[in-house]
């Protein structure tokens, strides 16, 4: 974490967040003896735990219908975490003014959240979820979820499927974060875990993108139609489903850290500082 005088916003550098979370001491040997506990898992709430996607697609629908405007059936409804209010004018062209998108934005959003409330997405989780938090509880490895929605929401959510013991941080809404990097960053900062410890577990192009911008791993699950598995190739792992996926698995998935492409290496000279002395003594 830099704090800049004058003004400046607060930044916030990776390589500085990785060196400063890195274990020390007493730490650092429990680690040793347990490598499990070193690493860090942070969910997308939004896409991995709850099937949110079903309450969304509905909650459109339903504005559209009390509003009487067209919704087209392969409408795409959400792009990269564009804001309601673009979608609405940009891609629906149902008005041209943004006070008028800002409101029908407000009626989704109060649509959204009945459907979640009354909805069975919010009712039990999607299948593996339950299993792998599980055995991620069982060998003592932190857990956070990131969502967008507010804390409240998220908890009952969670209180509602019996997984709220699993998640010791969760980044909601109320942190004001922008970007899903920055959440992925804030959990990671909570769980007290460099970046290049934790893994992310989306089911996006966007969350596996994010992932690898804060030198996280990522491992991609295809949940959602708009986001088959050959559009998640760039995640360092794509399985069909969590209860695949075993803790051995997770400390694979960092057994090569360090030794992968673009990773920085020291590289060695042919050289000896007694051949460079005699080679200047020979040109003298």
């Amino acid at each position: 974490m830099q704090f800049r005088l004058g003004g400046e916003p607060r930044r916030l550098d990776v390589a500085a967040l990785n060196e400063s979370l890195k274990a020390g001491g007493a730490l650092r040997l429990r680690f040793h003896n347990r490598p499990d506990e070193a690493y860090g898992c942070v969910f997308d709430f939004d896409s991995i735990i709850a099937d949110t996607h079903g309450a969304y697609v509905s909650a459109w629908r339903k504005l559209a219908e009390a509003k009487g405007l067209p919704l087209p059936r392969y409408a795409r409804l959400s792009m990269h975490a564009t804001a309601p209010e673009r979608i609405i004018m940009d891609v629906l062209g149902w008005t041209d003014s943004m006070r008028e998108a800002r409101g029908l934005a407000y009626e989704l959003a109060e649509t959204y959240a009945a459907e979640l409330a009354a909805g069975p997405a919010m009712a039990a989780p999607l299948p593996g979820v339950r299993e792998w938090l599980d055995a991620l509880t069982a060998f003592n490895v932190p857990v956070a979820a990131v969502s967008v929605l507010d804390r409240g929401t998220v908890k009952r959510a969670l209180e509602r499927m019996h997984l709220h013991d699993h998640f010791s941080v969760l980044v909601t809404a109320e942190d004001e974060l922008e970007s899903t990097a920055q959440r992925y960053l804030s959990a990671c900062l909570q769980l007290n875990r460099p970046p290049n410890m934790c893994a992310v577990f989306g089911g996006s192009p966007e969350a596996v993108t994010a992932a690898h911008n804060c030198t996280m791993k990522a491992v991609a699950v295809p949940v959602s139609p708009d986001y088959p598995a050959y559009k998640l190739r760039g995640a360092d792992v794509t399985v069909a489903r969590l209860s695949d996926l075993t803790v051995y698995n997770l400390r694979r998935l960092f057994a090569n850290s360090g030794e992968e492409f673009m990773d920085l290496r020291k590289q060695r000279s042919d050289d000896k500082p007694a051949n460079r002395r005699r080679v200047a003594s020979a040109m003298l």
